[in-house]
């Protein structure tokens, strides 16, 4: 049996070169995304029945179809929209996600990103670094007493909001399915987008990306949003139109965002133009929004990197290889294909 293991890291290499030998198993390991490898050089492994991935490898329907004998994906992440799934499902393939391994890592990065937003603690950082203090400039504001709209309250959201509560926030809420114990707890009171959008001081977005909240906040949102609001995205890219988000951070509408994550973040995270090659026009359109979002003073925009603790990686690596074990060995595992 063949693995193929792509978005190989140094960190990924080393946990592999420590699990013990599977008698009949051979690893094959590439640090580029799967769909940026060579065609001969991934050609000789298109009998290979498992995948193990990272966020970054795009599997789509042609791509996966070259794999006649696959059987398993194992996302190396608890998003999985890089996947195909309907494909997935039509061919028997089992896909695993990893979820729980980085709820409140990725929480308190959450809220790092909005301290250094509210109290400008990067900007006059860099400032300092070139002699130049300016703290008429570099007013900040209190968490304490603000309203905080926290939309998704799954796992990351739950930390999320608690974390924020503590600093003397108001938490209002939104989800498809509403945590009872978490409102009974005094953390948050549900509510309707609408309502988020109108009362929130900040919006912090914890929710998976689905056909159904794309580019949630856009244009037209954004409008009904309070003056003088901070985003922080966390989630996934998608959720938000960043072109709208630009204008409203140019203008002022919104004060400030703090991103993880962006719509069409390939170019940046891979540091490479050529991606964008025989790309369509909405691609190459956002990766140019996204290089001018980058340098604007009231956004802070970090490589996909909220869930990149020690102890997360950690997790991520052992959950997902326990999840190949056990296919190989005949367990069921859960699939969200």
């Amino acid at each position: 049996m063949q693995i193929v293991f792509c978005d190989v890291d140094e960190k990924t290499s080393d946990f592999l070169k420590t699990v013990e030998k599977i008698d009949g198993v051979e690893f094959i390991t590439f640090p580029q995304s799967l769909n940026e490898i060579d065609e001969k050089e991934l050609s000789p492994y298109y009998g290979a029945e498992i995948i193990s991935t990272f966020v970054y490898s795009r599997l789509g329907r042609d791509l996966l179809s070259k794999f006649p004998n696959l059987k398993m994906i194992s996302t190396r992440s608890t998003g999985y929209n890089n996947v195909d799934l309907d494909y997935c499902r039509e061919k028997g393939i089992k896909v695993a996600n990893v979820v729980g391994y980085g709820e409140i890592t990725v929480a308190e990065f959450a809220v790092g990103v909005l301290l250094n937003l509210t109290r400008k603690i990067r900007t006059a950082q860099r400032k300092l670094k070139h002699g130049i203090v300016n703290v008429e400039k570099d007013i900040g504001i209190d968490l304490d007493g603000k309203t905080v709209g926290v939309i998704g309250t799954g796992a990351i959201g739950r930390h999320f909001a608690r974390l924020v509560k503590a600093f003397g926030c108001k938490v209002l809420a939104y989800d498809l399915y509403p945590n009872q114990a978490l409102a009974d707890e005094g953390t948050c009171t549900y509510t309707d987008l609408e309502t988020i959008y109108k009362e929130s001081d900040i919006i912090g977005l914890n929710c998976p990306a689905t056909k159904e909240n794309y580019h949630l906040i856009n244009a037209e949102t954004i409008k009904k949003l309070k003056d003088g609001v901070y985003i922080v995205n966390t989630a996934r890219g998608e959720l938000i139109d960043t072109a709208a988000l630009y204008d409203a951070l140019v203008s002022g509408k919104v004060a400030g965002a703090g991103l993880d994550v962006l719509d069409y973040e390939d170019v940046i995270l891979k540091n490479d133009i050529d991606i964008a090659k025989n790309k369509d026009k909405d691609f190459v359109f956002y990766s140019l929004v996204n290089q001018k979002l980058v340098q604007l003073e009231n956004a802070i925009v970090t490589p996909h990197i909220a869930f990149n603790s020690v102890e997360a990686n950690l997790r991520i690596l052992n959950t997902s290889m326990k999840h190949i074990i056990d296919f190989i060995n005949g367990i069921d595992i859960k699939s969200v294909a």
